[in-house]
């Protein structure tokens, strides 16, 4: 290791402390709202390569023109099929999974599951997979995880399992027939895993046997009551409201913390009162309190969750840590349907707590819309932040089915052409299976207030992403499939709410770009391929629901790594490295699309490439790898070192650009984006 780059890792190490994790959000609610530049949260899923309805891995009894990629495995290994294949730091936050034939089942005893990390050859957890949701085994126990009697359909954890350098997942026994829980024996297996990627020289404690998150899972329990035990003096009042009426409830100037809005009133008027909150002079919330609080007139029963919902004695309560920092007011109104005058006891805790430079300003905005087909935008922002709540409620438009509840939900970031997330269906974004077929049900971080049975009704639902938030430094855009697939519409309406902390200015943009078949720009940079990389011009889609196309050269080695040189001079840091690639020559489940790699800088290790799953159909792929750089390094010589093996075998290359730090908006004109 060179004398440098032990200083940077001990430099990393002394500006840890005293700080959390990006997932640490029960440390304090000022970790919640934090945004920063140097966390990526990622999702792998069991996500049809072709944008099919078969979101899951392991052919079922469709036809195999419907569904000719089955195996949804990042690769096979021997007797294993490897779903994650991280190089370090990072941290699982959230696994999911369902599995079944038409209706959700158990999990086939003879599937292991077993996480190697950082580089370990025996598993740190090895176990049966049912073992991770059922409550057997410590520390993967309710409320941190959750069954598919518990989620109505799904199986959850959200224990955090973080790894220093690197983690494996496998799966034993995952293929083919002589499944006890299915009456064909057919192992059928959705699944999603949000993790954290965070650059080298971050301070990660490995999970080891034994570990466990007490303060994450006493967290959990709270639902009504302030989780992070702030102590807060509440003030109350009890309020008359009438329709049409505006009335102030609280105004203050000054900075601090919005921590708790408590309301008491009779859940018929839910619908018919609306919240409203303006920070800093900004309205930062207006909507009815049914959407608010997730928990609408209808529900079979209410949210509960541990920040938000209404509590056993009838009291709606949301404890999202609202900064502020010069103003904060807070009003009640009454919609023209509220049928006649009534009272509402007020409950607010206020934090007087410094309110840090790199606080996001809280937001929830609400939409709602019908479609024939295509898709819902949930969300769309510039500049930076981080979703932390999705709540919506949904129904066919004109017809009887539950297909609605069919469709994946992508998130691109950062002017990305790549879904970094990429769901599964509706239900298993908000922890659920199989249509909620368990009825309604309200965990810690999710719930459904609402279940549809027949396809005649609708589906209300919420979830809280907390240690597993979506963040954005450049932009973000959050879509939604309106049916089974892009090709198998169903006409349907959502009304929907994202929680957000957000901040106009981003975090990090785009400085230089270049193409590798634009000789030009490649001697530039000086750009060196790797010894014998074939390179073709490709033609294709990318992944992703809008699909779009790219022609370019692509070059794909199997030996050797490639060099090229970037220019970072008055760059502020992080830095990232993102790369624009082709999969299309591997085999989907079997070997890799793509391989993972080191990146060096200037001789020395300073972040990693994760190998990327094969997708024949939509072969164009992107990815970032997250640098550490001392600030003093201007020109960066950067060499790609490819991990080849037998399950990944090449290494891709088309387009790279360098991201860092934002700077006046006036000097980003000047670069190619």
């Amino acid at each position: 290791m060179p004398a440098w780059f032990g200083l940077l890792l001990l430099a990393g190490a002394c500006a840890a402390q005293g700080e959390s994790l990006p997932w640490e959000i029960w440390q304090s609610p000022a970790t919640l709202a934090m945004l920063k530049a140097d966390d990526a949260l990622v999702m792998t899923s069991s996500r049809c390569p072709a944008g099919c309805r078969f979101d899951r891995s392991n052919a079922g009894g469709e036809s195999p023109l419907d569904n000719p990629w089955p195996l949804r495995w990042l690769y096979s290994d021997g007797d294993e099929v490897v779903l994650l294949d991280e190089p370090g730091p990072g941290a699982i936050t959230r696994f999911w999974l369902t599995t079944g034939f038409g209706s959700s089942s158990c999990i086939d005893p003879a599937t292991r599951i077993r996480f190697y990390l950082d580089g370990a050859s025996v598993p740190t957890i090895d176990l049966p997979l049912a073992a991770l949701f059922d409550g057997s085994t410590p520390p993967f126990t309710p409320p941190l995880v959750a069954d598919r009697d518990a989620s109505s359909g799904g199986y959850v954890s959200h224990v955090p399992i973080a790894w220093a350098q690197s983690l494996r997942i496998g799966l034993g026994n995952a293929q083919g027939g002589g499944n006890p829980c299915t009456v064909d024996g057919r192992r059928l297996l959705w699944y999603q895993i949000e993790h954290h990627r965070l650059p080298p020289g971050t301070v990660v404690t490995s999970f080891t046997a034994g570990h466990d998150e007490p303060v994450w899972r006493e967290f959990l329990t709270h639902a009504g009551d302030d989780p992070w035990h702030g102590l807060l003096a509440p003030e109350t009042a009890t309020l008359m409201l009438t329709a049409g009426a505006d009335l102030p409830v609280l105004s203050r100037v000054g900075s601090g913390w919005l921590r708790a809005i408590r309301l008491h009133l009779p859940r018929a008027a839910y619908a018919d009162v609306g919240v409203r909150v303006r920070v800093d002079g900004m309205v930062a919330v207006d909507m009815p309190l049914s959407d608010f609080y997730a928990t609408g007139p209808e529900a079979q029963r209410p949210a509960r969750s541990v920040l938000l919902g209404e509590d056993a004695a009838g009291w709606l309560y949301a404890w999202w840590p609202m900064p502020y920092r010069s103003s904060l007011a807070v009003e009640l109104y009454g919609a023209a349907s509220l049928a006649a005058p009534i009272s509402i006891d007020t409950d607010l805790r206020l934090d007087s707590s410094p309110v840090p430079a790199a606080a996001g300003q809280f937001s929830a905005t609400l939409g709602d819309q019908c479609r024939a087909d295509g898709a819902f935008v949930l969300d769309q922002a510039q500049g930076a932040g981080k979703i932390v709540g999705l709540g919506a409620r949904y129904r066919a438009d004109g017809l009887v089915s539950r297909g609605y509840l069919e469709g994946d939900e992508q998130a691109t970031v950062d002017g990305a052409s790549t879904p970094v997330w990429h769901g599964t269906g509706v239900e298993d974004l908000f922890d659920g299976g199989f249509y909620f077929d368990h009825g309604s049900f309200a965990n810690a971080l999710t719930g459904a207030t609402e279940t549809d049975s027949e396809g005649n009704g609708a589906s209300a639902v919420h979830r809280l992403l907390l240690s597993d938030a979506l963040p954005y430094t450049d932009g973000l855009r959050l879509v939604q499939e309106a049916g089974y697939s892009p090709s198998q519409p169903v006409p349907m309406c959502a009304r929907y709410v994202v929680h957000a902390y957000r901040q106009r200015q981003p975090l990090l943009i785009t400085y230089e770009t270049f193409e590798i078949g634009d000789t030009a720009a490649a001697t530039a940079h000086d750009h060196v391929g790797a010894p014998g990389a074939q390179c073709v011009s490709v033609q294709g889609i990318f992944e992703g629901y809008a699909v779009p196309s790219r022609a370019a050269q692509a070059c794909t080695s199997t030996s050797g790594s490639i060099h090229f040189r970037f220019d970072a001079t008055g760059v502020p840091r992080p830095l990232r490295l993102r790369r624009s690639f082709d999969v299309g020559g591997g085999m989907p489940g079997v070997t890799a699309g793509s391989a993972g790699a080191r990146v060096l800088v200037n001789g020395a290790f300073a972040g990693a490439f994760a190998p990327v799953a094969a997708n024949v159909p939509r072969r164009w792929q992107e990815q970032e790898a997250l640098l550490t750089v001392p600030e003093l390094a201007t020109v960066l010589e950067i060499e790609v070192v490819p991990d080849y093996s037998g399950q990944t075998p090449w290494f891709s290359e088309s387009r790279w650009a360098l991201r860092g730090g934002w700077r006046d908006v006036i000097f980003r004109d000047a670069f190619e984006f």
